[in-house]
């Protein structure tokens, strides 16, 4: 499986196949509003970095994360529906974890929401993260008027879930 993970080029065919994937991945209260997007993938945050899953040279997927001095953020990690279960997002995981000794914080949907939500859990365990089910964490509304959304963190390495709250409201959703 020849799988790359390269920092993403904004090139039309990569925006429009990313925006594609990131609209049926993710439900609307857990997504960015596009142009607000749109722009951190312009690099108007210096944290803010986006990659590209490659298959070959074709574009399958993606991972937005935000790189902070002390630890890592995954905000959205997405592969085409049409490439799932061929072991390509897990490549493209091993990857980013494997280039980076900083801990690694991500958001997910609570186990008991559904078998999705499990099945997500169980797919980020594999790979070394744990969930924090008794800590109570609630993603902040991406946008006015989207709920805000009841969400377990994830960690792979050693992050203190408060600090990773605070570091992720203050940067990510900007609220304090």
């Amino acid at each position: 499986m020849n799988v790359t993970l390269r920092k993403m080029q904004s090139s039309a065919l990569n925006i429009n196949k990313f925006k594609a994937i990131y609209e049926e991945s993710f439900p609307i209260e857990e997504r960015r509003e596009w142009g607000n997007l749109k722009l951190l993938l312009e690099g108007t945050n210096e944290f803010f970095n986006a990659y590209a899953i490659l298959r070959d040279t074709m574009f399958i997927g993606f991972i937005t994360s935000w790189v902070f001095p002390d630890a890592i953020y995954i905000e959205h990690f997405a592969t085409d529906p049409a490439m799932r279960g061929g072991g390509f997002g897990s490549e493209a995981l091993k990857q980013l974890v494997e280039s980076t000794s900083l801990p690694i914080v991500l958001e997910v949907e609570p186990a008991e929401s559904g078998e999705t939500a499990r099945r997500r859990i169980d797919f980020y365990r594999r790979h070394g993260f744990r969930d924090l089910p008794d800590y109570k964490y609630i993603q902040p509304p991406y946008s006015p008027g989207l709920p805000s959304v009841p969400m377990t963190l994830m960690v792979h390495g050693d992050l203190d879930p408060e600090v990773a709250r605070k570091l992720l409201y203050k940067h990510v959703y900007e609220v304090e």
